[in-house]
């Protein structure tokens, strides 16, 4: 028992001691008289997580899990840490998430694994592979997966995934929307076949624990997914030594303390079975304890070495240890987990003096990669480490062995191994090759990518992956060997991996000053926030002067690069603008480049003005001419882009290139500006052209920013159109355009429209709006009754699907939401939603929008220098810029530099009484629907 300890987390129970986690420390509680009071604290790791006055109590460092290996692996979610401080001084950073590992006296502190987002729980197997569940980020195209971890490996959030997903371990699987939350490796006996030695982890969004068996595929695994225990809003699950689970459910609670009277536990055990007596650890005798080691229970085999090695290290086991557990590593007719378990034994209770037993358990390939991990698995213990069976390893037939050797070779800081190791750039497992990447990196072997880099076969894979070290090595005689051999190099394939290569070098990731990146941080990488170094300018220098002298397919190559990394150099858009005017094959690339710019020159409007217009561009090209050209403050800019975007409509109206471009006409600050030209064209016998003008007058009479002068203005004008039949059918196409459901009454008055072309496109307006005949009221509106009543009925009765829709519609939910894939994110995915939420939840979330805020969507007020406020939730968090959408579901940009105060507000975006003018009926049916979209 522990008395008075904040938010507590993981822990891990060993002997006499409660390893927990309570951010912002690790701290080991221990019990010396065995009265089950902790008598003493001992930080282990301190300031391993913010406090709670820097960073609420999510996303931040969180569950603890012993291996069998004696490293206590913690599970960090992706607000990090400053700098976390290890017992024997050793400090350590860490922006992001990853699994974070350190003894049990708190020495040792080291990264594992890099890259994930909010993970909760690293489950650990006892053949070492780690695994979890990880966090959606909410629509932004990182969804639920499942991680396997190995050791030194990026995950990729949020840099690398989005737009350097060849750059980092992909994941085991990807489970759509959810909330993944506890993991356990379970290897315990009397559970059916495929039970008692398979994966489980907890989903708190869908409320199930998954089990999922896992298929051997070289150095990794293929899960399944199975259902296998529903419990309400389900956090994590665990084992004892008697093969009884116990899974623990949050029901009842909220982001708010509600009482103490919430959540439950519940026990799991295999039907029929009755386990063995649980052995007395402290009478066992030595030679008792090392037969433990060849239980089927991994907790009983875990905790006999756990008794073991303190009886070494307290000088008070027998001499004979040493040889029993040799012995039984030795042994080729034991199973792995407990050969495994005997070697960690050894390593752990005898540090340096068991490296002639593991050197010559190396020679049986069975056990060979678990004798190698031993042997270096420790920083204090690698003096006298013979190279032999870590240079065999290396060339072993397992994958797992490679692997092992490849983190060996980096951690003993073998750089003479380098050239031996770079083979293994090209091996054909992709979690040994990513491995030897990052092993490579880790020793900056610089010198041994250069001679792969120069060798004369083209095709070989190992110089894409050698380029891959170069341009993490922020190092000045990297770049100046870089820039000499692209100085003299004519192989077409080879250049481009030096571009690369010097365009990823270009920026270094900036210092960081404990700054959060928020729920939704920006995922365009390579770095968060890339500033930059000493060999920017040398670099710039080569780059350019790369640029001046391309032509063709490398031009293009190159700018696509500079844009990808987000590199802008001085003058560079006038050289490629200069360019496109002898090969128009390159402006493409040219367009990318000056959509990423916030100024657009004015050599470059004529560029964009013919990428938007002909037809002979890609969707996607003309697209983003037409959106760069909204950052050009004349009238003929403008009204190209409204004629491409209408050109793109007629197209393919769900198009992305058309979606993108009409997102940035309807939050374009020029619209109130253009409002004269709006009105000529929306009135122009350009019957496109004429449908987007009057949308974007219909978004401008509808802003709740813009000027009382621009609404009333834009108001007339539809008013005066609806006069004319012509133009009442193009106001209508306009509405759908705009989702402007304040026309509704409009679409049921054209309904009757004595002419046939308004009555036709105001029937198939009213289809698609979900609109019918104004339903007589299914009675009294919303605002009448009170939440709770209306909760309850909600639960109980159910509706109709279809008017569910029509209501959603109605109250224009769509402004802020979405519900297919693939739509831009705007924000909370209302699939991921419900898959999350309760009926009685969504309904609560309707009603009472600011009762319970999920995280991601809190509401933020901004302070500008200016003295203007704005008000919405972040949907992206850059280093430099801010995005955030408000009430009206707008997006706004903010520049960082301009924002004087922030505040996150207990106020929800969702308006209080968004439904009150509904029935229940109708509202019960807009539950339904939004059940309907799981």
């Amino acid at each position: 028992f522990v008395a008075d300890v904040d938010s507590p987390r993981g822990l891990v129970w060993d002997h006499d001691r409660l390893y927990l986690m309570h951010p912002p420390h690790l701290s080991a509680f221990i019990d010396h008289d065995g009265d089950g009071i902790a008598d003493e604290q001992q930080t282990l790791v301190k300031n391993i997580a913010f406090t709670f006055k820097e960073r609420p109590a999510d996303h931040t460092s969180n569950g603890v899990t012993l291996g069998i290996d004696g490293w206590l692996y913690l599970a960090i979610g992706d607000f990090g840490f400053m700098e976390a401080e290890g017992t024997d001084g050793r400090k350590l950073q860490l922006r992001g998430g990853g699994v974070v590992r350190v003894r049990p006296d708190g020495t040792g502190l080291e990264l594992y694994s890099r890259g994930t987002r909010n993970i909760l729980e690293v489950a650990i197997d006892p053949l070492l592979n780690g695994f979890t569940r990880d966090n959606t980020n909410d629509g932004g195209g990182w969804d639920i997966r499942l991680h396997h971890f190995t050791g030194t490996e990026h995950h990729g959030y949020p840099t690398l995934f989005t737009n350097f997903g060849n750059e980092i371990i992909q994941p085991l699987a990807d489970y759509g929307g959810g909330s993944g939350c506890g993991a356990l490796y379970l290897d315990e006996p009397g559970f059916p076949p495929g039970y008692g030695n398979a994966l489980y982890t907890a989903d708190w969004g869908r409320s199930w624990i998954y089990r999922h068996e896992l298929t051997p595929r070289g150095a990794t695994f293929t899960p399944d997914q199975e259902e296998f225990v529903g419990a309400t809003r389900v956090t994590d699950l665990d084992v004892d030594a008697m093969s009884r689970l116990y899974i623990t459910s949050w029901k009842g609670a909220t982001f708010k303390y509600e009482g103490d009277n919430v959540g439950y536990l519940i026990r799991v055990s295999p039907k029929g079975y009755t386990p063995d007596p649980l052995p007395d650890f402290g009478a066992a005798s030595d030679k008792e304890l090392v037969q433990l080691l060849e239980s089927p229970s991994h907790r009983r085999r875990l905790e006999a070495q756990r008794t073991l090695i303190r009886r070494v290290q307290n000088n008070s086991a027998h001499d004979s240890v040493h040889q029993g557990l040799s012995m039984l590593a030795e042994n080729n007719s034991n199973p792995l987990a407990t050969r495994v378990a005997a070697i960690f034994a050894l390593k752990q209770a005898f540090g340096s003096k068991s490296h002639p037993t593991l050197v010559a358990l190396t020679e049986d390939e069975v056990i060979q990669p678990y004798a190698i991990r031993a042997l270096t698995d420790r920083d204090d213990q690698l003096v006298d480490i013979p190279l032999d069976p870590i240079m065999h390893g290396l060339f072993s037939k397992s994958p797992r062995t490679r692997l092992e050797a490849c983190i060996a070779v980096a951690r003993l800081k073998l750089i003479d191994l380098a050239r031996e190791l770079a083979p293994l750039l090209a091996d054909p497992d992709p979690i040994v090759s990513h491995t030897a990447i990052q092993a490579l990196i880790a020793m900056r072997s610089a010198e041994a990518c250069f001679v792969v880099v120069d060798e004369a076969n083209f095709d070989d894979p190992r110089r894409e992956r050698a380029f891959r070290v170069l341009q993490s090595l922020h190092d000045e005689s990297v770049v100046s060997g870089l820039v000499l051999r692209l100085e003299r190099e004519l192989d077409a394939e080879r250049r481009q991996g030096m571009l690369t290569a010097l365009c990823r070098l270009y920026h270094t990731e900036g210092e960081w000053k404990g700054n959060s990146w928020g729920t939704r941080p920006d995922t365009r990488g390579p770095y968060y926030q890339p500033e930059r170094w000493s060999a920017s300018d040398q670099i710039g220098r080569a780059l350019t002067a790369a640029l001046e002298k391309a032509e063709g397919d490398e031009a293009g190559f190159l700018l696509d690069e500079l844009a990808r990394h987000r590199v802008e150099l001085a003058g560079t858009l006038e050289t490629v603008i200069a360019m496109t005017r002898n090969d128009s094959r390159l402006i493409p690339a040219a367009v990318a480049q000056l959509s990423q710019t916030r100024d657009i020159p004015n050599t470059a409007v004529s560029l964009l003005m013919e990428a938007a217009a002909s037809e002979g561009f890609a969707p996607e090209v003309r697209s983003q001419a037409a959106i760069a050209l909204l950052k050009v403050k004349n009238a003929g800019a403008f009204e190209r882009s409204l004629s491409t975007i209408a050109s793109l409509h007629a197209a393919s109206e769900s198009s992305t290139a058309y979606t993108n471009a009409w997102d940035a006409l309807k939050n374009t600050s020029v619209l109130e500006s253009q409002s004269d030209l709006l009105i000529a064209r929306a009135a122009s016998t350009d019957l496109g052209q004429g449908r987007q003008a009057m949308a974007c007058l219909l978004v401008l009479a509808g802003a709740k920013d813009a000027s009382p002068e621009a609404k009333s203005l834009a108001a007339s004008s539809i008013e005066d159109a609806w006069s004319l039949p012509p133009r009442r059918v193009q106001i209508l196409e306009a509405a759908l355009l705009a989702n402007a459901r304040e026309l509704e009454a409009k679409v049921r008055l054209a309904l009757k429209d004595p002419d046939e072309a308004v009555s036709t496109k105001a029937r198939q307006v009213a289809a698609i709006w979900k609109l019918e005949q104004e339903p007589t009221p299914a009675g009294p509106p919303l605002k009448t009754l009170k939440s709770e009543d209306i909760i309850a009925i909600a639960v109980k009765e159910h509706g109709d699907v279809a008017r569910g829709e029509q209501i959603y519609l109605k109250l224009n939910c769509a402004k802020c939401h979405t519900v297919k894939e693939g739509e831009a994110s705007r924000g909370p995915h209302l699939p991921l939603v419900v898959k999350t939420y309760k009926r009685n939840q969504l309904a609560e979330s309707i009603l009472l929008p600011s009762k319970s805020i999920a995280q991601g969507f809190v509401t933020n007020l901004f302070l500008l220098d200016n003295g203007k406020t704005l008000t919405g939730f972040v949907t992206n968090e850059a280093a430099d810029e801010v995005t955030i959408r408000d009430n009206e579901g707008k997006e706004i940009k903010i520049p960082v530099e301009q924002i004087e105060e922030r505040v996150k507000q207990d106020i929800s975006v969702m308006p209080l009484g968004l439904a009150n003018e509904i029935s229940l009926k109708e509202f019960v049916s807009l539950i339904d629907y939004l059940e309907s979209l799981r």
